[in-house]
């Protein structure tokens, strides 16, 4: 992944993380849980898709990890009320997330991909630069 590409990866994660209006704000503290519960079910569904889409397969102690990486974001999104726009520039980084995990990840004989733990890393890497000092 190229330095721009990077860059821009991380720009659209810290758009959602530095976001201050809109949409899917949380009438109370108390709604939080639940509203970013329902975003990390969106992800959910993109990281799921986008495995699928290249043929890759990753255990469940993955796709756990995979939650746990975007969970942060998903409450911080709601707190800080992102928009619509906001967040499809977000779902856009959970794409490259997977992407950048298929990428380092071996592919079989047959042309699956088995995603393993230890492609979690330089995934969250590709998509933040400065990792492991990115706000996650």
């Amino acid at each position: 992944m190229t330095n721009l590409k990077r860059r821009r990866c991380f720009v659209i994660v810290a758009c959602v993380i530095a976001c201050s209006s809109g949409t899917l704000a949380a009438q109370d503290s108390n709604e939080t849980p639940y509203a970013a519960s329902r975003l990390i079910g969106r992800w959910r569904t993109i990281m799921n898709r986008t495995l699928e889409d290249t043929r890759a397969f990753a255990a469940e102690d993955v796709t756990d990890l995979m939650e746990e990486f975007v969970s942060p974001g998903a409450v911080r999104a709601v707190q800080d009320k992102a928009t619509e726009a906001q967040l499809t520039k977000a779902d856009e980084a959970v794409e490259q997330f997977v992407y950048a995990m298929v990428k380092v990840s071996r592919r079989q004989p047959d042309g699956s991909v088995v995603v393993e733990p230890s492609s979690i890393a330089p995934a969250q890497k590709a998509i933040c630069p400065v990792y492991p000092f990115c706000d996650r």
